[in-house]
């Protein structure tokens, strides 16, 4: 009567099972690794179409192109409804601080972020003559922007420089794309300001 294993036997039993093992652990790295790419396209779309969102409701929003360079655009998104009053009419054509949005392209950290005035109730006004890269730069050294990221994981973009004549221009384009990690998508957002209105002191 037989009463145990062969030294052969159990040297292909384990072989047996460290092969099974092996493909086991594969395919759970496998299925793992398919996991994360899902999650990581889904996080990409989704935040693709928050930033066209984005980018719609500003250009609905938007009465003028302050600041048009390859790396930072300014949007001008008036509060003050206009009613044709004379005191609104005053408000309305004022640029004032809680209206400005920076679009900027970061090349270091590959990211497309807004910039806005982190006190919501600054009434600073400004006129059309603002050096605004300069109101930029003074603002951050200040502390006094805040800055909500708008895409990441870009290997490259930048906005297209139509006209750099504040009055004239009607529209912005950002081109760039994903890294490869992220997809690899070309991007393209802007378009045509809906409601752009030329500024008073406009010739």
């Amino acid at each position: 009567m037989r009463r145990g294993f062969t030294l052969v036997e159990v040297s292909v039993a384990s072989v047996i099972t460290a092969v099974v093992g092996l493909a086991v652990t594969g395919s759970l790295r496998a299925v793992s690794e398919a996991m994360r790419d899902q999650d990581r396209l889904a996080e990409t779309m989704t935040m693709l179409a928050s930033s066209e969102a984005r980018m719609a409701n500003h250009l609905a929003r938007a009465r003028m192109i302050l600041l048009q360079r390859s790396d930072q655009v300014l949007l001008w998104l008036p509060n003050e409804p206009f009613d044709a009053s004379g005191e609104n009419t005053e408000l309305f054509d004022t640029i004032h601080a809680d209206e400005l949005a920076w679009w900027a392209m970061d090349s270091e950290t590959g990211t497309l972020r807004l910039d806005i005035v982190r006190d919501r109730a600054d009434r600073t006004g400004h006129g059309l003559s603002t050096d605004w890269a300069s109101l930029h730069g003074a603002l951050q050294a200040q502390d006094r922007l805040e800055s909500r990221i708008v895409l990441r994981g870009l290997a490259h973009g930048s906005f297209q420089v139509e006209d750099g004549e504040r009055c004239s221009v009607r529209r912005l384009r950002f081109d760039g794309a994903l890294r490869a990690d992220r997809g690899g998508q070309h991007v393209v957002l802007g378009g045509r300001l809906l409601h752009g209105q030329r500024h008073p002191d406009c010739p």
